[in-house]
C-alpha cells in the first residue's frame, strides 16, 4: 500500500472512531458532551492528517517503519466498522461503550496516527506535536476517568 493510502487508512480510523463516539452521544445523551469532546477530537485529527502539508511531509520522515502497516488499519477498522454495528443493533450499557472506546483509544493505529502527526510535527513545531500526544492520552483519561467514576474500573 503506497504512503498515501497509508494516511487514507489512517483517516478512516480516525473518521469511524468519530462514528463510534457519535453514535454513543445518541446512546448516552447524559453524558452527550464526554462524546461529544471525543467525537471533535478525532474529526480534527481526521482534519490534521487530510492536510496537504503533512502528506507531503511524509517523505521527510527518517525510516518508513514509523508507517502503520496495512494490516494495522485494516484491524482498526473491522473491529471499529463491527462495534458500530453491533451497539447500532443491540442496546450496550454505558460500561461497554467506555471499555470499546478506551481500546480503540489505546489501538496501535490510533497511537500511529497521532505518532505520525508528532512526528512530521517535530522539525518546527514540537510543541505542537507534544500537545497532540497529551491530547491523545488525555483521551485515555478521560475514558478511564468516566470508568472509575461510573465504578466500571478500580485502582489497584
Amino acid at each position: 500500500m503506497e504512503q498515501q493510502n497509508l494516511i487514507n487508512g489512517c483517516i478512516a480510523v480516525e473518521e469511524a472512531a468519530a462514528s463510534l463516539y457519535r453514535t454513543f452521544m445518541d446512546l448516552f445523551p447524559g453524558e452527550k458532551s464526554f462524546w461529544q469532546e471525543l467525537h471533535s477530537d478525532e474529526l480534527e485529527h481526521a482534519a490534521m492528517l487530510s492536510n496537504s502539508a503533512y502528506t507531503e511531509a511524509i517523505d521527510l520522515l527518517p525510516s518508513q517503519d514509523m508507517l502503520p502497516s496495512v494490516e494495522q488499519i485494516e484491524r482498526a477498522l473491522d473491529f471499529t466498522g463491527k462495534r458500530n454495528e453491533f451497539i447500532k443493533a443491540n442496546p450496550v450499557t454505558f460500561e461497554e461503550a467506555l471499555k470499546t472506546a478506551h481500546r480503540l483509544e489505546e489501538s496501535m493505529v490510533e497511537i500511529f496516527a497521532n505518532e505520525l502527526l508528532a512526528n512530521l510535527l517535530a522539525k518546527d513545531y514540537e510543541s505542537l506535536s507534544r500537545k497532540l500526544f497529551q491530547a491523545e492520552k488525555i483521551h485515555i483519561d478521560k475514558i478511564e476517568g468516566m470508568m472509575l467514576k461510573m465504578g466500571f474500573l478500580q485502582l489497584s
